[in-house]
């Protein structure tokens, strides 16, 4: 028996990067909300369970919106488990949203045996698929929910309408996990022009019902929608057509990213021009292979609906986004869809050219695993700030039971516009269309359902971030000067905010939670804390060293909009696999304006 020739050995194998990739989500992953979760999951479970709505209106509000999506697999796997647990665990909901990560990896896997190609290629592929680029994916549950799954979601859908077997019964359950993709991104409706390649051997009936169901999906999506007032409209965008492209080639090319820091500039001219040449060999390829395409059914099917979905995804960022700076084409959110194209753009050329000598094959696998290795390397400092930003902020809702941030009221002065309203759990309503802080009644909103979370008891910290509320909250010696030492950390004051800097300030990450935290301490005790960036990995300890992220040299600004204004004691911590030590403390630090 040949090992290297039975099917499982290489899917095995394959898995490597996998075991890699949810080991560093269960060491850096922390049990907290972010953003978008208050409303998108703490909002839906208390309205859903407390509000005195029918249960028509429950079953509205599943699919209700937040932002432009709605988001019905997300409100539908909270509510699950709430239901069963009593509270709100987001690291279990991170784990469920990661998970669809390994259904791709499964598909993948069925794809090739389907079509009896190589079975090695799974191990490149999985490589490849399970970067860190994407960690909003990982560590923030509302995207880990919807930008994880909606990629599941469409690859099944895909892999179902391209079997062999039954076709009613393969159109039916396509149809039925395709309408579970509309309700679980907004780009989910993309599928039904991206499938077209799968429904060529289905008789004419399927394609009209095919087409009726899009449409109607698509309508029941659209009913009662409201456009998002931070959102622009794409008509809006139509006239910027240098911008379009130029945003739509880098976006293509966008997965050369892992290569480079995730402050380099470089990395939007090289996307830009990876991602036109992508697009134009794969027009020549299309080209050259139309009647094939058109006419048979073969393994590139599943591999052009891919690419069709991604290359409709890009077009609609691009129209929307077009105004935008086109640096917000990496956030760490969208590196999934760019991994995706990669992975297609893969399957094409090794299905186009011959792969058989060796040097071809240790040749792919070195590049895959490279990209594995740089995805982590370049992404860790960008993990690190994340995390410490996820636990700075509910140490502070925790302590505060809500957010502070302030607006200019008519007169010109700094007002508290955005306090909570004081609602009860009836009272409170389900995920807000406009969520931004750019407006009062969304702020409101936001801090009425930390007030209910942390009253309530819906959302209890995890242990570490519990031992750091208590010790954030304790006395500190006063000095007078970091200064010195290793720790050179200095501070700034500045009209409408802190200032800091410290080049040689430097923490070890063993946890989510660990780095360098300040405390505003008013006089009557009560702590504000926020969490210092850092702007360089500390790649020669990084190298040396492997059990932790190293990083150094803290920057940045604490914006004075996040706190009432008044006279604070700032205090300073390190956190170092939950060991908290206290660096120093100031005292007169008068906070006023924005």
């Amino acid at each position: 028996m040949n090992l290297f020739r039975q099917r499982y050995f290489y899917f095995f194998l394959s898995l490597a990067p996998a075991i890699f990739f949810y080991l560093f989500l269960l060491k850096f992953g922390i049990n907290a909300p972010f953003a978008d979760d208050w409303s998108a999951i703490n909002g839906f479970i208390i309205r859903f369970f407390y509000g005195n709505d029918t249960w028509l209106d429950k079953i509205a509000l599943l699919v209700s919106q937040c932002n432009e999506h709605r988001e019905g697999y997300l409100s539908i796997v909270s509510l699950i488990q709430y239901f069963i647990t009593g509270q709100i665990d987001y690291m279990t909901l991170n784990l469920v949203g990661a998970g669809a990560t390994l259904g791709v990896h499964f598909i993948l896997q069925a794809y090739l045996h389907r079509y009896q190609l190589p079975q090695w290629w799974i191990i490149p592929l999985a490589f490849i698929w399970y970067n860190v680029a994407y960690f909003h994916n990982v560590f923030w549950p509302v995207c880990a929910l919807q930008h994880n799954s909606i990629v599941f979601f469409i690859l099944i859908v895909f892999y179902v309408l391209d079997g062999k077997g039954n076709a009613k019964t393969q159109f039916i359950t396509a149809l039925i996990l395709a309408f579970i993709a509309v309700f679980t991104s907004g780009n989910g409706f993309l599928l039904f022009a991206a499938a077209i390649p799968m429904l060529k051997n289905y008789a004419k009936m399927y394609w009209l019902i095919w087409v009726i169901s899009g449409v109607a999906f698509f309508g029941l999506y659209m009913w009662g929608y409201q456009h998002p007032y931070q959102r622009g409209h794409l008509s809006d965008n139509l006239h910027l057509v240098g911008a379009i492209i130029q945003t739509f080639l880098v976006y293509l090319g966008s997965f050369v990213g892992v290569f480079f820091s995730t402050t380099s500039e470089l990395r939007i001219q090289v996307s830009m021009g990876l991602g036109a040449v992508a697009l134009l060999a794969w027009m020549i390829f299309v080209l050259r292979n139309t009647y094939q395409l058109i006419r048979q059914k073969s393994s590139f099917d599943f591999i052009i609906a891919i690419q069709l979905f991604i290359l409709a995804t890009a077009l609609i960022y691009s129209i929307g986004r077009a105004n935008l700076p086109i640096e917000f084409v990496f956030e760490s959110r969208y590196a999934i869809n760019s991994t995706l194209f990669l992975i297609s753009l893969c399957l094409l050329y090794w299905h186009t050219f011959s792969l058989n000598k060796s040097w071809n094959v240790w040749l792919i696998l070195a590049f895959s695993m490279l990209y594995f290795g740089l995805s982590y390397w370049n992404n860790l400092l960008a993990v690190v700030n994340f995390t410490t930003a996820e636990s700075a902020a509910i140490i502070k809702h925790s302590i505060q039971r809500r957010e502070h941030y302030y607006f200019v009221d008519s007169l010109g002065k700094k007002s508290d516009l955005g306090a909570p309203k004081g609602v009860s759990l009836s009272q409170l309503s389900g995920p807000i269309v406009d969520f931004t802080a750019e407006l009062p009644s969304s702020v409101a909103y936001v801090n009425d359902v930390v007030s209910l979370t942390f009253a309530h008891g819906f959302y209890q910290l995890g242990p570490r971030e519990a031992h750091l509320e208590k010790e954030f909250q304790k006395d500190v010696q006063v000095k007078t000067s970091l200064s010195t030492g290793k720790d050179l950390l200095q501070f700034k004051l500045e009209k409408n905010g802190l200032r800091y800097h410290g080049e040689k300030t430097h923490v070890k990450v063993s946890h989510g939670s660990d780095g360098i935290y300040v405390v505003f301490e008013n006089a009557e005790k009560k702590c504000w804390v926020f969490n210092l960036y850092f702007m360089e990995l500390d790649r020669a300890r990084q190298l040396k060293y492997h059990d932790a992220i190293y990083v150094r040299h803290a920057e940045g600004y604490l914006p004075f909009i996040y706190l009432p204004d008044g006279n604070y004691r700032l205090k300073i911590y390190r956190v170092e696999n939950n060991q908290v030590s206290a660096m120093g403390s100031f005292t007169n630090i008068p906070v006023k304006g924005m």
